[in-house]
């Protein structure tokens, strides 16, 4: 598993939905936005990685595979987010007078614990749904 194009995309995700949320809050004067606004690029990584792990092995990883890549996916994910967090204080202050839970207080680490538990699910079924689209896609029996 490729971890660098994981973040990439992550990031990459996250980013322009950030974007794209603050640009229609601007626009239309909405309150877009939620806690699992950093989901979805998490969701979105895992399942490329699962077509390109096929793509590059020509094969399926097996479950100690995708459950090793599930949870070192999910730290960095976690890592990605608590960054991003922190980031966003500072480049966008009025956005992040807006978040659910301002980084550092405790409602803070509960939600990122329950991202853990989301990112870690999400990753190892978003690894798996990529890899049987891409070996469907290749006309494999799986």
């Amino acid at each position: 598993m490729n971890y660098i194009r994981y973040a990439a995309v992550f990031l990459g995700v996250a980013v322009l939905s950030a974007l794209i949320v603050l640009a229609l809050n601007t626009w239309a004067d909405a309150g877009l936005g939620a806690s699992g606004q950093l989901l979805a690029p998490a969701m979105i990584a895992a399942l490329l990685e699962g077509r390109s792990f096929v793509r590059g092995e020509g094969r399926a990883p097996n479950p100690a595979e995708a459950w090793n890549f599930a949870l070192l996916a999910t730290a960095l994910a976690l890592a990605l987010n608590v960054a991003l967090s922190y980031v966003a204080v500072f480049v966008i202050p009025a956005g992040s007078a807006q978040s659910v839970a301002p980084v550092g207080t405790r409602a803070f680490w509960i939600m990122l614990g329950f991202h853990a538990v989301i990112y870690l699910l999400g990753n190892r079924f978003f690894l798996g749904l990529g890899v049987r689209n891409e070996q469907t896609r290749r006309g494999d029996p799986g």
